[in-house]
């Protein structure tokens, strides 16, 4: 990263993210919002990150959300449909959709959660 303050204010790279463990899941880290309301308040933006075996338990939300898959290998379930997720693949998850990640690879499972409208439930 640059010494420049811009950069520290607009460019994040993956040294500068902060990891904090929840209580949300198994193995199941997020970092500090990347995007929150002192950028915009159309939407917020976190990356989470799932060790070997990790994942959530089914859950809904009352936002919308999405997410695009950095690494790892994961299934995805919303509703009753499955699928087997790999790095690249971008995922949208409407307001009270039943869902849930489970990381099923060897290594850590990271991805870009996007939340709409902004992410405010108080998790870091």
């Amino acid at each position: 990263m640059s010494d420049s303050n811009a950069a520290t204010t607009y460019v994040i790279t993956p040294e500068d993210i902060v990891w904090h463990k929840t209580e949300l899941g198994r193995e199941f880290w997020l970092s500090q919002d990347l995007v929150a309301t002192d950028y915009t308040s159309r939407f917020s933006a976190q990356v989470t990150r799932f060790g070997p075996g990790g994942g959530s338990p089914p859950h809904s939300h009352t936002y919308n959300h999405a997410f695009y898959f950095l690494s790892g290998t994961c299934s995805v379930q919303i509703g009753e449909q499955t699928w087997h997720i790999v790095p690249g693949t971008f995922v949208k998850v409407p307001a009270h959709a039943q869902h849930r990640v489970t990381n099923t690879g060897s290594e850590d499972l990271v991805f870009l959660v996007i939340y709409d409208p902004p992410h405010s439930d108080g998790t870091p």
